[in-house]
């Protein structure tokens, strides 16, 4: 019996560190899986905020009411926004492309520089609209308050000369309630908007 003993107190303080061994595995097994899992919501957070830069949308009217010069920096992006070019393709005749209801209508020439459409139609304008090379501005009617969902500028990832996408009201909206609904935004847009109640489909 006495020669038994050292191997059960040895056994019995081998059990006791395997034990003890095993809960410290345990431990810093947990505290690495706790550290991976706070490195990688910290990384992705980063990633985020360095994805999602601020939206900013002018109100068109403050642009032409500014006056001075005919380049204004943009608030944010590369770029510049040519106000004198953007006053020609709002005010002035241009080769115009319509896209409401399915159906693509192009007037003024094969190389138009203007798209008009509305947010019922944003999604299906990357596949509807074939001539995309020369458009310089996109006009988005919103037409009533229930359209104001998702707005997935991913719609554009293929107009390269793109460069400003105007949003025109008929419903009292503001310019952060606009951005809270844009997806995909890409800075080198230049996005406008104004309140006009009038009908502005052609």
């Amino acid at each position: 019996m006495k020669t038994n003993s050292p191997n059960v107190l040895f056994n019995h303080q081998a059990n006791l560190l395997l034990g003890k061994t095993s809960q410290v595995m345990k431990q810093k097994l947990l505290l690495i899986v706790i550290m991976v899992c706070f490195c990688s919501g910290a990384f992705a957070q980063r990633s985020s905020n360095a994805q999602s830069e601020p939206i900013v949308i002018t109100e068109m009217n403050s642009i032409f009411s500014s006056g001075g010069s005919s380049t204004t920096a943009r608030a944010s992006g590369a770029g510049g926004m040519n106000v004198s070019r953007l006053r020609d393709l709002i005010t002035q005749v241009q080769s115009s492309t319509y896209y409401f209801e399915g159906i693509v209508k192009t007037y003024g020439g094969d190389a138009p520089t203007n798209l008009y459409t509305d947010l019922r139609s944003l999604n299906q304008v990357n596949s509807a609209i074939s001539a995309k090379q020369n458009i310089e501005i996109a006009t988005i009617t919103i037409n009533s308050a229930n359209e104001l969902n998702s707005i997935d500028l991913t719609a554009f990832s293929n107009f390269p000369n793109l460069k400003y996408i105007y949003f025109i009201s008929n419903i009292n909206t503001t310019s952060n309630n606009i951005a809270s609904h844009i997806v995909n935004y890409d800075s080198r847009f230049n996005i406008l908007y104004k309140i006009d109640k009038g009908d502005r489909n052609q």
